[in-house]
């Protein structure tokens, strides 16, 4: 692997667009104008929207495989334009594409642990979590005390704490992002959980609050382990 080439030994994440993302993106969608063209480019065009899905899945599982082969410990496929698809056309678009990286990737590299994130479509879920992806990520919108419910024991959880908690705004403090902390983890479980946030990182957030996250993270879910 690269990274032994180059002696390196850090914890390495790949990473991809999924297909229908990719294709919304192609066909000149955005999240801030041309939103449903997307789902019209679909709705007019299904047989050609098929065989780019089709080619596209076969460009991320090799771009994905690529990665492993260069060092990557675990890879995410994510379906960043989630939202911007209704569910009959993601279970029949996106779904199978889905479906058809994780079981390769898997073939190819079963001791790679996979995840998935379908930002916006978080009722795809528990489908998802049936598949061979190891956990399932969950944006904002998920409740937590259902999150577990939805997948199971098939998948554990990647999410889902609120970045607007980092930004210094006269009211967030370390000690609020503590008790936002432990919250998130007695409501998740502090195992089978990748505690991380429901949305990226803006911009604004503190440097300060964004360390103490991490710190919080990791103080807070031993003392549960070790105190259960």
């Amino acid at each position: 692997a690269k990274m032994e080439e180059e002696g390196k030994d850090i914890p390495l994440i790949g990473f991809s667009a999924a297909p229908w993302t990719l294709l919304f993106y192609m066909v000149g969608g955005s999240s801030k104008k041309n939103n449903e063209i997307g789902v019209q480019w679909l709705n007019d065009h299904p047989e050609e929207s098929t065989k780019l899905l089709q080619i596209l899945t076969k460009v991320v599982i090799e771009y994905m495989s690529a990665q492993v082969e260069n060092g990557a410990h675990m890879l995410q496929v994510f379906e960043a334009m989630g939202m911007m698809i209704d569910e009959a056309n993601f279970n029949k678009y996106a779904l199978p594409c889905l479906r058809e990286i994780a079981t390769e990737l898997k073939d190819r590299f079963p001791d790679v642990p996979l995840m998935v994130f379908s930002r916006g479509a978080s009722f795809a879920n528990s489908e998802l979590s049936a598949l061979e992806y190891d956990i399932v990520t969950i944006d904002g919108t998920v409740a937590r005390d259902s999150a577990r419910d939805v997948v199971g024991d098939r998948a554990g959880l990647q999410g889902n704490y609120d970045p607007r908690e980092l930004i210094e705004d006269g009211t967030k403090t370390k000690e609020t992002v503590r008790q936002t902390v432990r919250e998130m983890l007695t409501e998740l479980g502090p195992q089978r959980l990748i505690a991380n946030l429901g949305e990226g990182l803006g911009g604004k957030e503190s440097t300060t609050l964004v360390k103490e996250f991490v710190d919080a993270v990791h103080e807070e879910s031993a003392a549960m382990i070790q105190g259960s």
